[in-house]
């Protein structure tokens, strides 16, 4: 190491004494080193300071995020519930169009398919989070299926039916009167004489003049006088099928006049053998009286014009 010497010369600013200061290199040299090792460390501290806080910070940014995204997954997987709650009423309407219009059965096995799928195993238990994540992915791909499953019946049923809207037009598929169904359809006791016996439709009750409808398109094939049910209006709807309207005031619509679903025919009464104004509405498929009920699909269309 060089063992040569520095001179610092002092010189005052008012012209005083000068001092001259001799310094070895090697003396220089080690406050050099120490100063720069001086600086160093106090930047490494720093550093290490700032970094810790930055650190803590950004770690509680993303606990507080953390737990705003799990109670946000948490929700979502309470929304899908409610979907799956609708989707099973989807499905049991799509059951019941079926009865309704005769339409085939889906499997169930073939339903089935639409519920399965893989799930996710992590490696190692995951957090909550990451649980109900999993959970609500699986959740979620599960509706998606089955969604789309029940898409592709509802496409089937409605190429079926537009194919069949003629024929469906002439089914009594609606309430034929507003009013309270007060006396249903089967074997039950006689109003008046208190003995079972077979009552072949069902009885709506409601003010004197209450309009009455058609329940499908047909023609009036008859109004008459027809028995205890007094005065009544006979639809006939093609294809072995017939509604009666019974116990009218009066028919709005004439005899061998052609009527659509949803068109006024008549209006209620009290004619005939009966305890108070009232429609007894019957259906009758090739011969043979059926309860109306099993063919009316939307019984609150009335409550809807």
């Amino acid at each position: 190491m060089s063992k040569g010497k520095y001179s610092i010369i002092i010189v005052p600013s008012d012209g005083g004494r000068t001092y001259n200061l001799s310094v070895s290199s090697l003396l220089l040299n080690v406050v050099l080193v120490i100063g720069i090792a001086y600086f160093v460390l106090n930047g490494f501290f720093a550093y290490g300071f700032f970094s810790k806080e930055y650190q803590q910070k950004t770690i509680a940014d993303l606990i507080k995020e953390n737990d705003y995204l799990t109670s946000r997954i948490k929700r979502f997987s309470g929304v899908m519930e409610d979907l799956r709650s609708e989707y099973s009423y989807i499905v049991e309407k799509e059951k019941e169009i079926r009865t309704i219009f005769d339409l085939p059965e889906v499997n169930p096995q073939e339903r089935a398919l639409g519920i399965g799928g893989p799930v996710f195993v992590p490696e190692e238990p995951p957090s909550y989070a990451r649980q109900i994540t999993y959970d609500t992915e699986n959740r979620l791909d599960e509706l998606v299926r089955l969604s789309s499953f029940e898409s592709e019946q509802f496409d089937t049923i409605f190429r079926t039916l537009m194919d069949r809207k003629d024929e469906l037009d002439h089914i009594p598929s609606i309430m034929p009167a507003p009013g309270y169904v007060t006396r249903s359809f089967g074997v039950l006791p006689d109003p008046f004489t208190g003995i079972k016996r077979m009552h072949n439709g069902i009885d709506v009750c409601n003010r004197d003049g209450t309009p009455i409808y058609a329940s499908a398109d047909g023609k009036v094939e008859a109004i008459r006088t027809l028995g205890h049910l007094g005065r009544t209006i006979i639809v006939d709807h093609g294809n072995g099928i017939k509604t009666y309207y019974g116990h009218i005031s009066k028919a709005t619509a004439k005899r061998g006049q052609e009527v659509k679903r949803g068109e006024k025919i008549a209006e209620m009464g009290n004619s005939g053998r009966s305890t108070g104004p009232h429609l007894h509405y019957s259906v009758r498929i090739n011969g043979k009286f059926v309860n109306p009920m099993d063919y009316i699909f939307n019984r609150t269309w009335l409550a809807e014009k």
